[in-house]
């Protein structure tokens, strides 16, 4: 990834995106004038009093490759029509440089011209063209205006989910917010992974991994493929009685894994389960297999509920 080639000037016919600076202070003071603005935003704060403070963490953002603003400028049809500066949208990377948070905020006397839709898919495919695999927004359950523009582009939400901070406060009260992602590259369906048995040894395992580096190798890293390689590196690791590079393997798998974006989550700890229960880690043992029966997911492969079940009634005997 190259951070430069995605802080840079983003232009249409229509629009024209160029990247924050210390100039834009006043305009982004002006913006958050507007109640809807400050309503929704998340802002830090050491900015809610000034808003022109926001430049800071964005230049911050810049410095450290971790995010970036664009100033958005809309342009009239007419020959002779000027610029405008109309809002903004931003980034930042979150857990991984394989995942970016967007914003945005459009001044009132520029709404509903599809400017904010608009500059959203050029900084997407932007982000995309730099290997970028995933984009999410997070959104006030309120906000029903962003949430059809999410929804518009593409993304998906888990309602039922809601991302809480007590630090980020809206009329006194804890703001309720979802997360919305859209996947950037192809889904990797379970149709194109082989099943493996609960059983499987070294001689079985390997041939599938071999199969699955060549298809990593053709449609890319796509993280269900990842996860695969490190799952089955785990089961060779486990077959072999290396539990401690086991245990590593498929905690690697659940520091990466989204329960709506990947329906394996179950396999990793009843395997983590499995290593708990042979080092003697009884209460661990449980633990995982309670998580694995409740994250079970019938669209997935290897381990059926009745695995688990049997896991958790043996423990019990």
């Amino acid at each position: 990834m190259n951070f430069t080639e995605i802080n840079t000037e983003i232009k249409n016919e229509e629009l024209t995106l160029k990247p924050i600076s210390s100039n834009d202070r006043d305009f982004i003071n002006d913006l958050f004038q507007d109640r809807d603005i400050s309503n929704y935003y998340i802002v830090p704060k050491e900015a809610r009093q000034d808003y022109r403070k926001l430049i800071d963490y964005w230049l911050n953002d810049n410095v450290n490759a971790a995010g970036t603003c664009w100033i958005i400028y809309y342009k009239k049809k007419g020959l002779f029509s000027n610029n405008k500066v109309c809002g903004f949208v931003a980034f930042e990377f979150r857990d991984t440089l394989n995942n970016a948070r967007i914003s945005y905020a459009i001044h009132p006397n520029f709404r509903i011209k599809g400017i904010a839709t608009k500059a959203a898919e050029m900084v997407i495919l932007k982000l995309k063209e730099q290997g970028v695999l995933t984009v999410e927004a997070d959104i006030d359950r309120d906000n029903l205006n962003s949430e059809k523009l999410v929804e518009k582009l593409g993304f998906k939400a888990n309602k039922r989910e809601a991302l809480i901070d007590p630090e980020m406060l809206k009329d006194g009260e804890i703001r309720m917010r979802a997360l919305w992602k859209k996947h950037l590259v192809e889904i990797i369906s379970n149709d194109s992974i082989e099943k493996l048995s609960i059983n499987a040894t070294t001689q079985q395992i390997e041939p599938l991994i071999n199969n699955l580096v060549e298809e990593i190798n053709s449609k890319g890293q796509h993280p269900k493929l990842i996860l695969r390689y490190l799952y089955l590196c785990g089961r060779i690791e486990f077959v072999e009685e290396n539990y401690e590079a086991a245990r590593s393997a498929f905690g690697q798998c659940n520091m990466m894994v989204g329960k709506d974006e990947f329906p394996d989550t179950h396999l990793y700890f009843y395997w983590l389960g499995k290593i708990n229960k042979i080092e003697g880690k009884m209460e661990l043992a449980i633990s995982c297999f309670k998580q694995a029966f409740e994250r079970f997911n019938i669209d997935s492969i290897d381990i059926t509920k009745s695995d688990i079940e049997n896991a958790i009634e043996e423990l019990k005997s």
